[in-house]
């Protein structure tokens, strides 16, 4: 996974076709994955463009040639996710010691709607969507491009009385008095935790509450803790309703995965 990453940088360098400077092979294939998503295309809408654009092409040009080479070449990226049933109530999830159960052992509902035939496949009432932060972190380490800045939040010229970056804070200040062993590897990655409501029908739709839980990282610089590559989307919680204060029930894998990057780290893929 590690050496795919690096094969996948070298690839940002490389040309589409010999002669090109405004396209690589990698950036062509994520602005044409954008164009999919945003257009909700299917596979093989997806594959004619690309059988299309191929044809008029010179021949060595180096785009890929279909939807299942993309997701080969983008898998050594990390950003794949974890689907986790849940309790439509928000009393728990069915998650590592309660993975087998079929009914919340709280309010009592169950997990699975009712089957419409024989053999018809077993669908959860609710589905948590869970993207994991750890590869996305070492990520931020393992380009050039970004592993100089992972250090500024400490090694920037702090003037008394200015905050510019939440490093400048008491708050930054008191945590590091506390934890001493933390703070003395300015490597460690310091994160802000953030999530709210917002409908994504917009406002003149049916009720219906979204509310997608994002870290970003402020080891970066002002000009680039802000920037929405920087701002990692860590799961998104669906309802009708809101979770109100069972929305702890929703974020476990993810205080699991703080918890075991705070005690033991992460230094392999």
């Amino acid at each position: 996974m590690q050496l795919g990453f690096f094969y996948l940088l070298k690839d940002s360098d490389e040309p589409l076709r010999n002669g090109c400077i405004n396209h690589s092979k990698s950036s062509v294939v994520a602005q044409v994955f954008t164009i999919k998503l945003d257009h909700r295309l299917s596979e093989a809408e997806y594959d004619k463009i690309i059988e299309w654009a191929r044809s008029i092409l010179p021949k060595g040009n180096r785009l890929k040639e279909n939807f299942y080479a993309v997701k080969s070449m983008m898998k050594p990226l990390g950003l794949g996710y974890q689907k986790i049933d849940m309790c439509p109530n928000f009393c728990m999830l069915y998650y590592l010691e309660n993975a087998e159960m079929t009914e919340c052992m709280i309010c009592g509902h169950s997990r699975y709607k009712p089957r419409t035939g024989k053999g018809k496949t077993l669908v959860a009432y609710k589905k948590l969507r869970y993207f994991p932060i750890t590869c996305r972190l070492q990520r931020l380490f393992m380009s050039p491009r970004t592993a100089e800045h992972m250090t500024w939040h400490q090694s920037h010229d702090a003037v008394d009385g200015v905050m510019v970056h939440p490093s400048d804070g008491e708050a930054w200040k008191h945590f590091n008095s506390v934890h001493p062993h933390i703070s003395a590897e300015s490597r460690n990655v310091r994160l802000e935790l953030c999530t709210d409501e917002f409908n994504p029908f917009g406002s003149f739709a049916a009720p219906y509450s979204c509310w997608p839980v994002t870290l970003t990282v402020y080891n970066l610089p002002p000009g680039m803790c802000m920037w929405l590559e920087f701002m990692f989307l860590s799961m998104t919680i669906p309802s009708p309703s809101s979770p109100v204060r069972n929305i702890d029930v929703c974020l476990r894998p993810l205080i699991d995965e703080l918890a075991q990057l705070w005690s033991s780290g992460a230094f392999d893929l």
